[in-house]
């Protein structure tokens, strides 16, 4: 606020000097013109000092953002665009964009992840989709939690799609065992156990 009252005081002060020189002007009197100087010097090292205060740090700023807000968009266009196609229902357009993002970001699982939950849920070809997971499995050494990740997926594809309870659990112990460490292990004995209890179930029933 104290700030606000000194730049508008100095500002009515600043304005007041360079009126009265100018209103004051007279050619035939070189004292007069000799007088304007010292105002028009103040007048513009104050405006020079708003300007680089003020003025280019909110420029500055604002380009920034606007450089920062356009390499978002191009970096997230990709993905916006494959959603998009899903969201029509051009699942194959889908699979395709998805693809392209795998190539370009090798480290990035969610392509893989989209385009196998694409084949399962929509084109309804959950061995196409174990395919896909695998695939992207073997392509490289993924860091233990994208790994359980991708096994997780396959196991439960096995299990709900194609009715094949034996895989799934071989799986899923796979998980339990290869990766301990990883935020998925417990989900694996988790759903090792609710197997179990469903087949306990199976043979009272």
């Amino acid at each position: 606020m104290f700030r606000k009252i000194f730049h508008v005081a100095a500002f009515l002060v600043i304005a007041y000097l360079v009126t009265s020189v100018l209103m004051s002007n007279d050619p035939d009197d070189a004292s007069k013109e000799v007088a304007k100087l010292p105002a028009l010097l103040i007048a513009g090292l104050y405006a020079g000092f708003i300007f680089v205060m003020y003025i280019l740090p909110a420029l500055t700023n604002k380009a920034t953002n606007a450089v920062l807000a356009s390499n978002e968009t191009m970096a997230r266009a990709p993905i916006h665009i494959a959603q998009a196609a899903y969201a029509r229902g051009e699942y194959m357009e889908a699979i395709s964009l998805y693809r392209a993002i795998a190539e370009e970001n090798p480290d990035n699982r969610l392509p893989w992840v989209e385009i196998a939950k694409i084949q399962n849920d929509q084109l309804e070809d959950p061995e196409v989709a174990i395919n896909t997971l695998k695939t992207a499995l073997e392509a490289q050494e993924w860091p233990a939690d994208d790994a359980a990740f991708f096994m997780g997926r396959i196991a439960e594809i096995h299990l709900n799609q194609l009715n094949d309870r034996d895989t799934c659990v071989t799986i899923l112990e796979q998980i339990a065992e290869t990766f301990p460490d990883s935020q998925y292990s417990a989900t694996a004995h988790h759903r090792l156990n609710e197997i179990a209890k469903m087949q306990e179930g199976a043979h009272t029933n």
